[in-house]
């Protein structure tokens, strides 16, 4: 087998894309594997900048600038910004302006940084605006970044070119320095400065930091770097430092430390393909250059990158941490290497048992170590009582879903199926066995199951069909042919009790059915029981799919013609969500629904279906989902490049396209892993020896 991938992260770049609406635009977010920051909407500020055991979710280093015609402040525009991603770097510019930045992460440190091109001398004065909170956060009991929640004076100017922003209620900080910088300044908050008020004496607190940049032929470029983490003196003291760097006393380079991430990403992407590598314990195969869906297996295979963390040592003062109002000192157990569910806009320490059920099967090829200890870490904290585990503490996080029996049961599978360790899997066995379900099974209410779907719950046939395999996978590993009867027991039930003819009953505890028309049914039974299904039901399962699911380049979740499509039950942030309800899909369900097509019989048409979907990756990475917009949308055709072939070659208005955290997604997450791992398992697209 050749070595390397076929593909650099350069290829893989994202084109030009100018959003018109922030609620339609999935802000950019980058990782260098020890954390991760987000673009704020306009063209320098980030948010969502997580470096655990710290979090910094506010919008920050915002631009002002001084209307040469009135001498007003005013804030930078926001719209016609156009954005690029890449693995290492987003970019922005603001043709209006004439102006462009570019934010990177550096290796191994927990900070940010930007660099500002004035490309002429349209503003010749600007102001970039700091506020916010860093914290140290624990994301053990929900989703979401915790608020802001007490008012805080918290900024305060250290010397010529740098601030300081701290927390009362942990020992987070965040230190900011603006080399160039004219001067910096601290007011109580925005309206002062903006309506040109007195800044605050020389050691005073305040909320808002401003720097001013004098820009002029001789300086045209400028640029800022961030760091953040705990204090880790015993006064509580902050220095020029970054935490989390080799040697905590190293001071911080810009200019030598803006291509380290880069240079990072390009070693870990070329390991990542290459046989005793230095990164991973195991390696992918490249696929053929000449096959098609190149792009589309690589960014899958980036997407699972993205994930990748490095979990920081505890420390005493980390150990106090904060959920919104909760104040807490623990200790912990963290992992030390750890793939999360994604984020950065929720929950981003955290490794989510779903996710790592489409993670398990990639990550056994990649990184089986460090797979084999999380699945450790997840039997610790006993995924029959949570969701996932939090990996910068080590403990459970949030209530047990449905799906965790099947799923562990699945990842256990997959990494004995890829390593051969069986000896790992009998060490456990007590425990695997406890995720067996040899009866037809209910899996609670919707809030176990698609918290967004409210209808589809209680004996559901995705996590039935589930139960079949793993039922089959103890068979194999047991050698008990009881485990095989029940498994095929189980996969008769589904079909006489569940089948209604293209989708899926659920019977509810009263015995009632309902029909639900969503994909998990297709994906779960088509893969779990492909062997089990009669000609008519893949038949019946296959003109369901495609008349009500499956559109040109993407899918619905939800069919919009089930009742429960768009529900008035639910709060629109639930109603609206692209991932499982009918305005869109979970990135992970096309791959999957692909896999079941494969295993149909369906070739031809599946990869004519993928290439048309392999452009939806010209706008960066997969994520938790793509909304799909109809044809009254208020979008413009060509706000976001790219589209799709119609058939003759030409460019079309592409529809579907990245969810925003506007309907609860957010901007990267791994599922879409499952395109690689169909495409090396129902495909068999990787390079021969």
């Amino acid at each position: 087998m050749s070595q390397g991938p076929h593909m650099t992260i350069d290829d893989l770049q994202s084109e030009w894309l100018t959003p018109a609406e922030e609620e339609h635009f999935s802000l950019p977010a980058i990782t260098n594997f020890r954390g991760m920051v987000q673009t704020a909407w306009g063209l320098t500020g980030i948010q969502n900048w997580i470096c655990p055991p710290t979090g910094y979710p506010t919008p920050t280093a915002l631009l002002y600038y001084e209307d040469p015609a009135t001498g007003r402040i005013r804030r930078a525009p926001t719209s016609g910004i156009e954005y690029r991603w890449r693995a290492h770097e987003i970019e922005r510019r603001c043709p209006e302006l004439g102006i462009e930045t570019a934010m990177r992460m550096p290796a191994e440190r927990y900070g940010v940084m930007q660099r500002i091109r004035f490309v002429d001398q349209r503003i010749t004065t600007a102001y970039l605006v700091f506020v916010g909170l860093p914290r140290v956060w624990r994301f053990t009991d929900y989703w979401n970044l915790p608020p802001e929640d007490v008012p805080q004076m918290n900024l305060r100017r250290i010397d010529e070119q740098s601030f300081l922003l701290d927390d009362t209620k942990t020992f987070g900080f965040a230190h900011v320095t603006v080399p160039g910088a004219t001067s910096l300044a601290v007011y109580r908050n925005l309206h002062e400065f903006v309506e040109g008020q007195s800044s605050l004496p020389a050691g005073t607190r305040g909320r808002v930091g401003v720097v001013r940049l004098d820009v002029s032929s001789a300086q045209q470029e400028f640029g800022w770097h961030a760091s953040q983490g705990c204090h880790w003196s015993d006064d509580g003291t902050a220095e020029n430092r970054l935490p989390g760097a080799p040697d905590a006393e190293q001071a911080f380079d810009p200019v030598k430390e803006w291509d380290s991430g880069r240079a990072e990403w390009n070693r870990v992407w070329e390991s990542a393909f290459e046989p005793s590598n230095d990164d991973f314990a195991g390696h992918l195969p490249a696929i053929d250059e000449n096959a098609p869906l190149q792009r589309l297996y690589y960014m899958s295979v980036l997407t699972l990158l993205m994930t990748r963390r490095f979990i920081p040592e505890p420390t005493t003062r980390a150990e106090i941490a904060t959920g919104g109002q909760c104040i807490w000192s623990e200790k912990r157990e963290p992992l030390k290497k750890a793939y999360v569910w994604g984020g950065p806009d929720g929950a981003p320490t955290t490794s989510f048992l779903w996710e790592l059920e489409f993670q398990s099967s990639l990550l056994a090829r990649l990184d089986p170590v460090v797979l084999r200890e999380q699945m450790n870490a997840m039997i610790r904290v006993d995924l029959h009582k949570h969701w996932g585990i939090e990996t910068i503490s080590g403990s459970g996080a949030g209530m047990g879903y449905g799906v965790n029996p099947g799923a562990f049961l699945y990842c256990a599978a997959e990494y004995v199926k890829h390593t051969g360790d069986r000896q790992w899997a009998l060490d456990n066995l007590e425990y695997l066995r406890s995720c067996a379900r040899p009866e037809l099974t209910d899996y609670g209410d919707c809030q176990n199951v698609l918290e967004c779907v409210s209808t589809y719950e209680h004996t559901i046939a995705a996590f039935n069909a589930l139960a079949v395999s793993g039922l089959r996978f103890l068979a194999e590993l047991t050698g008990e042919d009881d485990y095989a009867q029940q498994a095929d027991r189980l996969a008769a039930e589904v079909i006489e009790q569940l089948w209604a003819g293209g989708p899926w009953y659920c019977i509810q505890p009263d015995g009632s059915k309902r029909v639900v028309k969503t994909i998990l049914d297709f994906v779960y039974v088509g893969r779990h029981m492909t062997g089990d299904l009669p000609d008519e039901v893949k038949a019946g399962m296959l003109a369901f799919f495609e008349k009500e699911l499956q559109t040109e380049d993407w899918l619905y979740a939800l069919a919009p013609s089930d009742p429960d499509a768009l529900t008035a039950a639910l709060p629109t942030f639930q109603t609206y969500r692209a991932d499982h309800q009918a305005t869109g899909s979970y990135d992970g369900w096309p791959a999957r629904a692909a896999s079941v097509l494969l295993k149909f019989g369906e070739r031809e048409k599946v990869i004519a279906w993928l290439e048309r979907l392999e452009q939806l990756t010209h706008e960066g990475p997969f994520g938790q989902a793509h909304f799909i917009h109809d044809a009254s949308s208020s979008l413009a055709p060509g706000e976001c490049t790219g589209g799709h072939a119609d058939g003759t070659g030409n460019r079309v208005n592409r529809m579907t396209r990245k969810a925003s955290f506007f309907n609860g997604n957010c901007y990267f997450e791994s599922a879409a892993v499952g395109f690689a791992v169909m495409m090396l398992d129902d495909l068999g697209m990787c390079e021969s020896k």
